[in-house]
């Protein structure tokens, strides 16, 4: 009886062992794995930067202003909101206008005083609508009749010079008083720039057409 109970009791334990083997066996091969979900990254904040914009150049803040060579001062700057009887642009155009089209133009002057204001000396810069019509200014300029004949017989009226990356004519005229003055013009871009001559220091005057415009560089003659 015992050697039965005894036998009884170990087919159960097997039977119990088995069951539950099966009961935590391996995971189904076949069940697919979930991924874990990425969680988005967060930016972090940061200042965007506002893009600034400079207010726009006039043509009166071409003209010199400080530091200028030899004796000459600035005396006053014109243009077309500068109240008064003057007409600046109109002005500009009665020496630029010829036979060649140079379209519509604004214009800004100033003028300087030399050798304590022995000498009254003009700068007339305008704004064409662009290059083409600028280099045409300038031909008329050159070709008014004022300039057909040279101002004397050893001194021709034009000469060439060459600063700040650009050619420009030097303009001679000689005045009742005698000697020789001087002046310069040119464009660059839809700019033409007219340093009136008026003063017989020749130095002095190209210093201050260099410093027209495009500043100071270093001048060469042609």
């Amino acid at each position: 009886m015992k050697t039965t109970k005894v036998i009884l009791i170990l087919v159960l334990a097997v039977t119990l062992a088995v069951t539950a083997c099966g009961c935590i066996g391996p995971d189904d091969p076949d069940t697919p794995e979930i991924p874990d979900t990425p969680v988005p990254a967060v930016p972090t904040p940061t200042d965007t930067p506002v893009p600034t914009t400079s207010a726009p150049q006039s043509i009166a803040d071409l003209l010199p202003r400080d530091d200028l060579p030899g004796t000459f001062e600035l005396r006053a700057v014109i243009d077309e909101n500068t109240p008064g009887s003057l007409n600046v642009t109109e002005e500009a155009l009665s020496v630029v206008s010829g036979n060649l089209s140079i379209g519509e133009i604004h214009a800004a002057q100033g003028i300087y005083t030399f050798t304590d204001g022995l000498y009254d000396v003009y700068i007339t810069i305008a704004e064409c609508n662009d290059s083409v019509n600028a280099a045409n200014a300038v031909e008329n300029y050159k070709n008014q009749p004022a300039f057909e004949k040279p101002p004397s017989r050893t001194v021709s009226r034009f000469g060439s010079v060459e600063f700040n990356g650009h050619e420009a004519t030097e303009v001679r005229m000689n005045p009742l008083d005698g000697g020789v003055r001087y002046g310069y013009v040119w464009s660059s871009g839809n700019y033409v720039y007219i340093l009136e001559p008026g003063t017989d220091d020749r130095q002095a005057s190209l210093q201050l057409a260099q410093m027209i415009g495009d500043g100071g560089a270093i001048i060469s003659e042609a």
